[in-house]
């Protein structure tokens, strides 16, 4: 058994991480006890995600009697543990030795642009380490975050009606700047994570080909796409009925704008569908 994770999914959010957490933790060669551990991506971990996760393993223990030796038990109250603590890559590798044989990994959106010291210090604590990343097109991708975003109460929908405010919006909120561009994400891992294993996938190639993308990125974990379980289609999407805002004309012209420069570069620099994404537009 190898110490720590065995992959991370570094994001980008709305872009299909949560179509891969369901893939992988249906496939018998996995062990991920829950999505957004987000424990590498802040100096004192709050891991608020790992509380709420361990409340509802427990009220499901209560109804099932959950084994106290339980694995997901044991690795979630370990993590709650620690929460308010400076991080530490000791720590956070130890973490998964409760997955025993099989494999596992970290998909948090949040390590998208991780701190640069960070990912030196995975190169060299975890040398097979694989590194996922899912692009989706900048506009629409921008656009599903900000309704998900308001779905949880977090965006005043009212921005929409002053385009003057949501410009400014776009402008001033961290996450729809490098991290919302796929070409910057892609430099930053190459960067400070040149001996890697790196790779990306496009979020355009899941809604089309959605098998294809799931058996080359399991490949690419060092599992088995003909064990792929046969409970849960290639493409299932748990999230697809989920509302969202409309999406006005003068509001998607601001989006295009913000983007612009990084649709051209995406269409230049990465191929595949984004070869198509400045047309789009009319770039």
């Amino acid at each position: 058994m190898k110490a720590g994770p065995d992959f991370l999914c570094v994001g980008m959010a709305k872009a299909g991480t949560g179509w891969l957490g369901d893939q992988l933790r249906h496939h018998p060669q996995f062990w991920i006890p829950f999505q957004e551990l987000s424990y590498l991506g802040r100096d004192i971990p709050g891991l608020r995600n790992a509380n709420r996760r361990l409340q509802r393993v427990r009220q499901r223990g209560e109804r099932r009697r959950l084994n106290a030796d339980d694995p997901e038990l044991l690795f979630l109250e370990e993590i709650v543990a620690h929460a308010g603590q400076p991080r530490d890559l000791d720590r956070y590798i130890s973490f998964f030795r409760h997955k025993g044989n099989l494999l596992s990994g970290d998909i948090s959106p949040g390590y998208v642009m991780l701190e640069a010291g960070t990912v030196r210090s995975l190169v060299e604590r975890l040398p097979d380490l694989r590194v996922v990343l899912l692009v989706r097109e900048p506009v629409e991708r921008a656009w599903s975050h900000i309704c998900m975003w308001h779905r949880n109460g977090k965006f005043d929908g009212s921005t929409l009606n002053d385009l003057a405010q949501f410009r400014e919006y776009l402008q001033e909120t961290k996450v729809m700047q490098d991290a919302a561009c796929p070409t910057r994400v892609i430099a930053h891992w190459r960067q400070f994570g040149p001996a890697l294993h790196f790779r990306y996938y496009f979020f355009d190639d899941i809604a089309e080909r959605p098998k294809q993308v799931r058996d080359a990125i399991l490949e690419f974990l060092g599992a088995d796409p003909d064990r792929a379980a046969a409970d849960i289609p290639a493409g299932y999407n748990k999230k697809s009925q989920k509302g969202k805002l409309e999406l006005t004309q003068p509001i998607q012209e601001a989006l295009i704008e913000h983007f612009a420069d990084e649709i051209r570069t995406c269409g230049r620099e990465l191929g595949g569908p984004a070869a198509g994404w400045p047309a789009l537009y009319g770039l």
